[in-house]
């Protein structure tokens, strides 16, 4: 796969599964934006894989956007978005009883 100086953004990509995202689209020519709410962790994936550390809340309107405006401003018109980002709980999903999770839970999702 040759990403040669295509524009990506990962969420989530400080740690984990985004983490390997953002380097493999890195190893492909992508130039990388890491997007995080752990911003050490963004500031250490994007130092290894030469990309652009952003600080993001991405349950936080101002902070997205905040964000979309640095990664446009350093890498161009993202073409590539990888959302990973999210947040688990350990609740069940359905109850024992058949009732749903409460909607709010998925909505902080």
């Amino acid at each position: 796969m040759n990403l040669h100086a295509q524009s990506a953004i990962v969420t989530g990509g400080g740690s984990g599964l985004g983490e390997a995202v953002a380097r493999a689209l890195a190893a492909a020519g992508a130039k990388v934006a890491i997007l995080d709410v752990n911003a050490a962790g963004a500031q250490r994936v994007a130092a290894e894989v030469g990309g652009l550390a952003c600080h993001c809340d991405i349950t936080d309107t101002d902070s997205v956007n905040a964000a979309l405006d640095a990664a446009t401003a350093a890498h161009g018109v993202p073409r590539i978005v990888m959302n990973i980002a999210g947040i688990g709980s350990a609740k069940r999903v359905i109850a024992r009883d058949g009732s749903p999770a409460p909607l709010a839970d998925f909505e902080r999702v």
